[in-house]
């Protein structure tokens, strides 16, 4: 039969599936009272009326449901459209995972034709999904298939509500041709689809732990070649179902498991590998990815990456000797030893300075490396040695290592730091033994960083060399170094101005320092004609230390030292000598600080006047000698008769004082008036007025 003009595919479907049961017969039924089923015999039509009904009964046309009754009677059905009983699934109960389809299953309470794809609406987390018509057309149960997407994600799959079926452009229709009611049974009651079936949809692929190399840290370096440890913090799977197992595998480069396929380690959280033939020197990466319970599985998360080396990690430096807390000659070679954990097949060396060009040269034996550097070095430098690209024969790179020694510093002989006698000693004790390991001189460049050229004899230069190096010691407060006392103590005495220090008669080299306050006292070295050949002074005014160096080059011996001081004021001040003497062989003699009081010494005689003036009963009269002298003080009348001797003996030099207490040379009072007072020494007379009042 050819299709009418007009009619659509879908209308002809049912037309045909219609006359199928038609035939030249009719049959009329108005009542099928009290009868459960009526069968029409093949080839047998049959017409159901609009207003016939049905009691508890059904009516098949070969087997097609046309009717379904009630237990009403009465109640027309003839005419009821399909309808949806319930939702399940063609799945087992369980997780389901990205990829995993899921088929959907409605049942209608007769027989349905789908034309298009309807779909229908699913509940999976933040975004709702839709299982799209698969199978079922002409029967009772309509298929919707699902694929697990990526983010999906339900506890227990189901539909979005009764309306989360759509036509989508297609029809659901009876074989009679009308549209099925699609009003699906409300979500998580009776007959729906989380009531029939637990579907656990997870659709979140668990995120990655951070992986390391070895059992609990991370390592760098391991010593085995037959075993290697991976640990890793817990993976995260965000969707609940939880991680069900792990999976770990070993490469050479960063991601490959060619070493060791994946292994599945369970639920655990570190794994070792064995039986391995690993290579020294070569580099392994771990490699852990997780399943989730639905089988989601993670991406791999590598580790950083493990060495093998047979020495169990990069070389290390075990000592190096000297070590950087003593100095460099400037002189004499410099033979430094550093010695590394491990042979080492490779480094570079770069030596260094700040004040002068190092000439250096290296040897690198198995497990030490030793480093020679020639003369000469820069006074008070420093000297770096910088040692990269470190290598031991597995390839492993050590860090870099900076080593920074100072140089010495000219002429600080004894290496105490200090510049003096001591130094002044042992140099004049090379210098007469023709000892050239200890030369300074000639020197370049600028203080303190001198660059000396031996030449092999002792001169001018190398005294210079030691002065201008004593100098700079002095300048930058080396000095002031209080001595214990050893030895015999040092002798002073002060004779008027002058301070004489007793020289040791077994020195011939001396040291004296000074300090003081120099607000107020002042010393200076007194103008002597000695023998010796070499005298060194330096004088701080602003700090107050004056330091005096002498040495006899020429092995003549110092009787005394003398110093010329000056005290501000009338009252002694405390100066520190702090002395040092040495004997010809460089041996120390003496040292010690001594303290000693300087008397001010007035510059020239001086009569004041007497005080208080006019007075009663007493008066003082002050009066200044530069110098040991006879004084003679007398008082007289205004008649210029001698009224009293107050003085009339030897003093020592400085400033003195008497009291006059108004009597006369025989005890008895005097009485007021205007007298005079006169002061009369070897070299200088002086008279002066005063008032007695009664």
């Amino acid at each position: 039969m050819k299709q009418q003009e007009g009619m659509s595919n879908n209308s002809m479907q049912r037309i045909n599936m219609i006359k199928k049961y038609l035939i030249s017969l009719s049959l009329t039924i108005t009542a099928l009272m009290g009868q459960s089923s009526i069968v029409i015999p093949a080839g047998a039509s049959i017409t159901v009326p609009d207003n016939a009904y049905l009691c508890a009964g059904t009516i098949t046309i070969n087997g097609d449901l046309i009717s379904s009754g009630t237990n009403v009677c009465g109640v027309t059905d003839a005419g009821a459209v399909a309808s949806i009983l319930e939702a399940s699934s063609l799945n087992e109960d369980g997780y389901y995972k990205i990829g995993d389809q899921i088929s959907v299953t409605l049942s209608f309470t007769r027989k349905v034709i789908v034309t298009g794809t309807p779909q229908l609406s699913l509940e999976t987390g933040s975004t709702d999904q839709v299982a799209s018509y698969s199978s079922g057309s002409e029967s009772v149960t309509l298929t919707f298939n699902y694929i697990v997407k990526e983010g999906d994600v339900s506890p227990d799959l189901e539909y979005v509500s009764t309306s989360a079926l759509s036509l989508n452009g297609g029809s659901i229709k009876d074989v009679l041709d009308r549209d099925s009611e699609i009003s699906l049974p409300e979500p998580g009651a009776t007959k729906s689809l989380s009531a029939n079936k637990d579907l656990y949809v997870d659709g979140i692929i668990p995120s990655i732990g951070d992986v390391r190399d070895g059992g609990s840290e991370d390592l760098q370096y391991t010593s085995s070649l037959t075993e290697l440890d991976l640990n890793w913090t817990s993976f995260d799977d965000k969707s609940s179902s939880g991680i069900k197992r792990y999976f770990a595998g070993l490469g050479s480069t960063p991601g490959g498991v060619e070493v060791k396929p994946f292994v599945d380690v369970g639920n655990l959280n570190q794994y070792r590998f064995k039986n391995l033939t690993l290579t020294n020197g070569s580099t392994y990466y771990g490699v852990v990815k997780a399943e989730d319970q639905a089988g989601n599985i993670s991406l791999v998360s590598v580790t950083d990456g493990v060495t093998v080396d047979e020495f169990a990690g990069p070389p290390s430096i075990s000592t190096i000797n000297p070590d950087v807390t003593n100095t460099l000659s400037l002189s004499l070679v410099s033979t430094l030893n550093i010695s590394f954990s491990e042979p080492i097949a490779s480094i570079s060396l770069d030596v260094t300075s700040t004040f002068s060009t190092v000439n250096y040269s290296y040897e690198l034996n198995s497990n030490d490396l030793v480093i020679t550097i020639l003369p000469s070095l820069a006074s008070r430098d420093e000297v770096v040695l910088e040692i990269s690209d470190i290598k031991d024969f597995a390839g492993i790179k050590a860090a870099d290592q900076t080593f920074t020694y100072n140089t010495a510093t000219l002429a600080d002989l004894n290496q105490d730091s200090n510049v003096n006698a001591g130094d002044l000693s042992l140099f004049v004790t090379a210098w007469n033994a023709d000892d050239f390991t200890k030369e300074l001189g000639p020197s370049t460049g600028t203080v303190p960083n001198l660059i000396i050229t031996p030449d092999n004899q002792y001169d001018l230069e190398d005294v210079m060399g030691f002065s201008r190096m004593w100098h700079w010691s002095r300048k930058n407060g080396v000095s002031g170094k209080l001595l214990s006392h050893y030895g015999k103590e040092i002798s002073t005495s002060q004779i008027g101005s002058t301070l004489l220090i007793d020289w040791d008669k077994e020195a011939s080299v001396a040291q004296f320092e000074f300090i003081y306050e120099p607000q107020f006292v002042s010393i200076i070295e007194y103008d002597q004609n000695n023998t010796e050949d070499m005298e060194l002074s330096y004088m701080d005014t602003l700090r107050g230390v004056n330091t005096f160096a002498y040495a006899n080059l020429s092995k003549n011996k110092y009787i005394d030292k003398r110093f010329v001081t000056k005290v501000k004021g009338r009252d002694s001040k405390p100066i520190d000598l702090i002395y040092q003497f040495y004997s010809q062989d460089g041996e120390l003699i003496s040292q010690g600080t001594k303290s000693i009081m300087i008397k001010p010494i007035p510059e020239k005689f001086v009569l004041h006047q007497n005080y208080p003036n006019p007075f009663n009963p007493i008066t003082t009269i002050n009066y200044d000698l530069p110098n040991r002298s006879i004084v003679n003080l007398v008082i007289y009348d205004i008649m210029g008769r001698k009224v009293a001797t107050l003085l009339n003996e030897e003093k020592n030099e400085g400033y003195h004082s008497i009291i006059w207490n108004t009597r006369n040379n025989v005890g008895t009072p005097v009485s007021a008036g205007i007298y005079f007072y006169r002061i009369q020494t070897k070299d200088f007379a002086k008279v002066r007025k005063m008032i007695l009042l009664k």
